[in-house]
């Protein structure tokens, strides 16, 4: 069967100009993401029992958990990372009372730890250190 076309209409008249798409495709370019902070300086080697202690509590008022944990937070926290953060989400700040070392690397500490809602909680424990990282604990409250 034939098909005719009416005089009015030609075949081109009712397709749409399509030009072809391009085939170049622009070059990969590599973005530079600035960091949202500089890498933190290293931390001087602590070879005092007694300062690795201190710091140790410092960075948890200062909510440095990650300094903490890396100064032997892991060591002694008997859980995860994320358990341990949220172990202290009432802690205000945290005081340290008395220290006492025993030879080089142990150190017997009592420590107070203000609460958001101004409680205090007093502990007391034993530390090891070794190479100026927590490696050991013994704490307890004590009221």
């Amino acid at each position: 069967m034939t098909r005719t076309m009416p005089a009015s209409v030609s075949p081109t008249s009712t397709s749409p100009s399509v030009s072809p798409a391009p085939t170049s495709v622009a070059p990969a370019t590599t973005a530079v993401v600035p960091k949202t902070a500089p890498p933190a300086a290293p931390r001087p080697h602590l070879s005092n029992a007694s300062a690795v202690v201190s710091q140790y509590y410092q960075d948890i008022t200062d909510h440095d958990y990650e300094a903490a944990w890396a100064l032997g937070g892991s060591n002694i926290a008997g859980t995860t990372y994320g358990r341990w953060v949220a172990g202290f989400g009432t802690t205000q700040s945290i005081t340290l009372g008395t220290i006492s070392e025993f030879g080089a690397s142990r150190v017997h500490a009592v420590l107070y730890a203000t609460q958001t809602d101004g409680t205090l909680k007093t502990y007391a424990g034993d530390y090891t250190v070794a190479d100026g990282i927590l490696v050991g604990a013994s704490i307890r409250q004590v009221s």
